[in-house]
């Protein structure tokens, strides 16, 4: 009788056999968060506006909520909150701007000489900052796609703010008639669960914006004071540096508080460098681990990790845009699974 040939070919482990599944789930979610990252590369210019105008809602809905309980038409504190939010940022950008134009080519100056005396005391050979403007007449040939390409770029800018601010105004008339719409097309336990998840998501990201915000305002003002008591010049261009930079957790922070120690390392030397650093290591301290847990309050936090995996992912997509997008849209997907784990458990892993 002819021997079975399945007795005597070579079992695979279970090992082996968990190796290869495994393996195969992580090819197929690649596979996925491939797709979906070239999706969004070519769908930039309508999600940018899309994420811009959400996380603004979000700051933005709490005042509105307040104003409609005076039985106000419902698109007056839309409108007004919009209106503010423009008059607002056009003043901060035109008033910082004027300051900024004129103290940016001494800030380049004092980090090129900063970055000389390193190299010429450490025998380093440090990466050159900014152009000497030597080379730049290249002919005519390079000045026509410059400027085209300066005016999509405009365009495209345009296009995005004018969608933003639309899109705002929108949201916060009739973002919770929409949402409702959405929610009523599912059934059963999915629409609670989505209606759930969806909820604490965006609770998150206005409390994390709000408190991103508190946070930044703190570390410039405090940075600020310290600069001024140490004498180190161009005190109003490296507060706002640090204002905008604090968007980007952790590496913002860092590049905004090493260009301050670049500054004072060239006006006053080696001390009052190490006496900068030791301010912006206190005040961000102070503003990570006292002011930020008090004003984000039950806001998941994100642990650094995810943060510089969001930031990294956001700048590799989008740019600067994607890296200050990026760690808010991580907080509300873990504020939406956070949310979803309480209701398929019901235990807190939070609390746990």
């Amino acid at each position: 009788m002819a021997p079975d040939p399945s007795s005597t070919a070579p079992s695979v482990p279970n090992w082996l056999r968990t190796i290869g599944g495994t393996m195969w789930y992580l090819v197929g979610a690649g596979l996925v968060v491939w797709g979906l990252a070239e999706l969004a590369q070519k769908l930039t210019v309508a999600l940018l506006p899309v994420l811009v105008a959400l996380l603004a809602t979000g700051v933005l809905h709490p005042v509105v909520a307040r104003v409609d309980r005076r039985g106000w038409p419902s698109w007056v504190a839309p409108l007004l909150a919009v209106l503010a939010m423009v008059i607002l940022v056009v003043g901060m950008v035109g008033g910082v701007g004027v300051r900024l134009n004129d103290q940016l080519p001494v800030l380049q100056q004092d980090l090129r000489s900063a970055a000389q005396d390193i190299e010429d005391r450490f025998g380093l050979e440090l990466p050159a900052m900014g152009g000497s403007g030597e080379g730049s007449g290249s002919g005519s040939s390079s000045i026509v796609p410059d400027a085209t390409e300066l005016l999509r770029l405009g365009s495209e800018v345009l296009f995005g703010l004018f969608l933003s601010l639309a899109l705002t105004f929108l949201f916060l008339k009739d973002g919770a008639s929409i949402w409702e719409w959405f929610v009523t097309k599912l059934r059963g336990r999915a629409r609670d669960d989505v209606d759930a998840a969806a909820r604490a998501a965006w609770g998150t990201v206005g409390a994390y914006v709000r408190g991103l915000t508190v946070v930044a305002a703190f570390d410039a003002v405090g940075i600020a004071v310290g600069l001024v008591l140490l004498g180190v010049p161009l005190v109003i261009t490296l507060a706002v540096l640090q204002f905008v930079a604090s968007y980007i957790p952790t590496i913002g922070a860092f590049v905004a508080g090493a260009v301050a120690v670049a500054v004072a390392y060239s006006s006053g030397g080696f001390a009052t460098a190490a006496l900068t650093v030791a301010l912006v290591v206190v005040v961000q301290q102070i503003g990570n681990n006292v002011i930020e847990p008090w004003i984000m309050g039950r806001t998941i936090p994100l642990h650094p990790a995810v943060v510089l995996i969001a930031v990294t992912a956001g700048a590799a997509l989008w740019g600067i845009a994607g890296a200050l997008l990026f760690v808010p849209l991580a907080a509300a997907l873990s504020a939406a699974g956070h949310a979803l784990w309480v209701r398929r458990t019901g235990a807190d892993p939070a609390t746990g």
